[in-house]
Order: structure tokens, then sequence, then C-alpha cells
């Protein structure tokens, strides 16, 4: 059974979203006071709070019926995020120069979005970035020292791996920009209120971004 639904939640019949970035680390204190922490891992977990009001036809139809074919906390879906969805200023149009992809001797690159600094962070702190494994189709576009790739470039929309051919040397600059969607899951059931003949409410969705889809 796949537990991933490559389908979008719908966040155009939202009442309300909220989000927040988190990142997991490990604080100790010592008897005196001391902290110690711990960065576990790098990477930014968004967490999403929705609330929505409906009629109870669209409720059943979209809402619902994703959360059935997800078995709930199971299976993971697409969440548009409306204030962080390209690799261009968080909502602008991707250009093939957004983000510097590590270098690969294969020809694969993970496609990713940087938050933080302008990159000048020692030691990488302040620098984080998220791997984006759910490119939207169509939108992603690529570079090799600063010139566009225009053929040989292969785009798995499902593992956000670009594939370019032939390989480009290791010392080459490869850069991309995409519009993506953020791998999550339910992490709360769905209450639904009664709140007219025909209006539902559903007042406390979570959802979590998930790190390794």
């Amino acid at each position: 059974m796949s537990n991933f639904l490559e389908e979008r939640f719908p966040v155009d019949v939202r009442l309300g979203m909220s989000y927040a970035d988190d990142y997991t680390v490990l604080i100790t204190t010592t008897a005196g006071g001391a902290e110690y922490r711990k960065l576990v891992q790098p990477f930014p977990v968004r967490s999403f709070h929705v609330n929505f009001t409906t009629d109870q036809a669209d409720l059943w139809a979209r809402v619902l019926a994703l959360y059935h074919r997800a078995y709930g906390k199971f299976a993971g879906f697409r969440v548009k995020c409306l204030d962080d969805f390209s690799t261009n200023g968080l909502t602008g149009v991707p250009t093939p120069t957004d983000e510097v992809l590590a270098n690969s001797a294969s020809g694969i690159y993970q496609l990713r979005n940087f938050y933080g600094t302008n990159g000048t962070a020692l030691a990488g702190v302040g620098y984080p970035w998220r791997n984006l494994y759910k490119p939207v189709a169509g939108t992603v576009v690529a570079a090799k020292n600063g010139v566009t790739i225009s053929s040989g470039l292969t785009v798995d929309t499902t593992t956000g791996l670009i594939t370019i051919s032939p390989a480009p040397l290791i010392t080459d600059t490869i850069t991309a920009g995409c519009q993506f969607d953020i791998p999550c899951r339910f992490n709360s059931q769905i209450e639904v209120t009664s709140i007219d003949v025909a209006i539902r409410d559903c007042g406390s969705i979570d959802i979590i971004e998930l790190l390794q889809p």
C-alpha cells in the first residue's frame, strides 16, 4: 500500500490556515542553570493548523475524502503554503539560478530551498535548507555555470530529483528553481461541527511536514 498520495490538500476551501517552522533541538539544563543544546537535524519542520467552514457536500467530497484516502495519519499528501511555494523569493516566478544544488558526479541532484541568511554564516549556522521532494510539474528550470539547461534535463516530481545528461563535471555549478508543495500528513482527527442545516465547521485540523516522504 502506498503511503503517499500525489494530490494537493484543498487550501482553496479554507477559512484560515496558520503555519510554523520548528527545529528538533535537544536541550539539557544543568543544576546551575547552564544549557547544552544539540541540533538533531538542520531541516525545518513545518506544521499547519487549518480551520474550515464550508457546506456539507464540499466538506465530504474534498476534505474528508482526502482524510479517508490517507487513512488518517498514515499516508502523506501535498500542501501548498501560500506564503512559501517558490525558490524565488518564496512566491516569485522560479529562475534557473535560484538555488545552488549539491555537487554530484552522477548527474542526479536534489532540489532544495534555502532559508535564513545570505549564506555567509560560519559553519552553516543560520543557513538551513528544505529538500524539495514535491516540485510542481512544469515549473522546474535549471542552469549549469549560469547558463540555462535547455535539453537533457529530466525531473521526477515525486522525489524532487533532477537528472542532467550528459552528467556535468563535479566542478560545474548547478542551480535550479521551481514551485513546490510540502509533503505532509494529518496529525489529528477531523472533528466536524454542524452549525447549520448545510454548513459544517472543522475547527482544528493539524497537519505536519514529512521530512522523508
